[in-house]
């Protein structure tokens, strides 16, 4: 059966309503775009007002993203370009750097620092606080070594000898001769038999060997304490 058309009403005022429904008309409220995508070109801009941009695929950025306001990530962010940050940077929760680390400027640290692998400081070093080297360990400088273990505390040398003290002196070492200094008392000793000793009684001589010549100095041969001779 063909149409048939109706010479007394024109298609005018149907094209009219038409034509106003798609002036009125916002496609782009619910809009899907497929696989050929959306192109803005030609210094074209995408202007958000009041609302929001949600990705839940991939946001691939290839030229400049600036964002002058606030930007929160709550996720991973990886990073592996360099990363220049010229504002204040808080870190508020664990860092770990695998990778080297340099810093050019000044490196304050407020609280407590931790460091399980060796340092080296190569660097002037000072220090405005106490150091303390606890659970055995040893201060060392070239061939110096201060030693906790040792009496009461020493410095040991390469050569063997060695600044020490014990539970009432001070004593200088190195091998058999030893230089002994405690309150009151001062003494020298080359060996085991040949020794100084000054104390509040007096100058004490031990090994002291023997002559014929004429006596200007006499020892005690019973305490070893030298005196000077007054006889004629």
């Amino acid at each position: 059966m063909g149409q048939i058309n109706n010479l007394n009403s024109s298609d005018i005022p149907d094209i009219f309503r038409r034509l106003r429904i798609l002036e009125m008309a916002s496609p782009l409220n619910n809009a899907a775009i497929g696989r050929s995508g959306l192109l803005v070109y030609d210094g074209g801009v995408i202007t958000i007002e009041n609302g929001g941009l949600n990705v839940t695929g991939t946001a691939t950025i290839s030229g400049v993203l600036n964002a002058d306001g606030t930007v929160t990530l709550s996720g991973t962010v990886a990073i592996s370009g360099p990363l220049t940050v010229t504002g204040a940077t808080h870190l508020n929760g664990v860092t770990d750097i695998a990778g080297n680390t340099t810093v050019t400027g000044d490196f304050t640290t407020n609280g407590p620092m931790k460091t399980t692998g060796t340092l080296s400081v190569e660097g002037v070093t000072t220090l405005k606080n106490d150091l303390n080297v606890t659970t055995g360990g040893k201060i060392k400088a070239g061939g110096l070594t201060m030693d906790p273990s040792v009496a009461s505390g020493a410095l040991v040398f390469s050569n063997g000898a060695q600044v020490f003290t014990d539970a009432s002196s001070i004593q200088v070492y190195k091998g058999t001769s030893v230089v002994q200094v405690e309150n009151g008392t001062a003494k020298v000793q080359g060996d085991g038999s040949h020794w100084l000793k000054v104390d509040a009684n007096g100058v004490t001589i031990g090994g002291l060997p023997t002559t014929t010549q004429p006596a200007n100095l006499y020892q005690d041969p019973a305490t070893g304490r030298l005196y000077r001779s007054t006889a004629p």
